[in-house]
């Protein structure tokens, strides 16, 4: 499917035919017409699920633009790579806590589109897109598909980062369908 943005891979909404909720990379570089696209589809709200630390790194320019509402609300523990493929979804069922809770609402409540992110868009966005679908009905199929979009939008950005840093496992950063169906059996199991 490819991206809404073109300065970002992985830029895309959630629901079919509505862009109530877009799921991101983080929008670095973004352009003033991009910008523009955004505030004329009313896409106003941003979630940046990003640390501190991470932010500064990659600042999103949108943080200081008054036309948008900007939130910085961080996913506990997301900033962390899971040393084993094991650990993957174990590390996805750690997010969902209190901050997550209020994540969500924030994004359910928004007055007007949200647009939220992580670094890639598929851990931490991932998990908050999985949690929005299911509150709003989505079966565990559509849920996957929507995750495994990220395998193949993020394919080569995933590639130069597993070659820059060979001490990474490519398998635990790339999208696996297993990930996301034992993150969704945990979460179907929880209610």
């Amino acid at each position: 499917m490819g991206s809404l943005l073109t300065s970002t891979k992985n830029t895309r909404s959630i629901l079919p035919d509505s862009l109530r909720f877009v799921r991101s990379d983080v929008p670095n570089c973004i352009t003033e017409q991009e910008i523009q696209w955004l505030i004329e589809h009313n896409i106003v709200t941003i979630v940046d699920l990003r640390q501190d630390e991470e932010r500064n790194k990659k600042r999103c320019p949108l943080i200081d633009d008054g036309r948008f509402r900007y939130f910085c609300m961080p996913v506990t523990g997301g900033d962390i790579i899971p040393k084993t493929a094991d650990e993957v979804s174990k590390s996805y069922i750690g997010m969902v806590d209190r901050q997550m809770d209020e994540i969500i609402n924030t994004i359910m409540s928004a007055d007007a589109n949200v647009l939220f992110f992580c670094n890639a868009g598929k851990d931490r966005t991932g998990v908050v897109s999985a949690i929005l679908l299911h509150k709003l009905g989505m079966d565990r199929k559509y849920i996957i598909d929507d995750y495994m979009e990220s395998e193949e939008n993020l394919k080569d950005m995933l590639k130069m980062y597993a070659e820059k840093f060979p001490e990474v496992d490519i398998d635990i950063i790339t999208p696996h369908v297993r990930y996301m169906e034992e993150f969704l059996e945990w979460l179907f199991d929880t209610e």
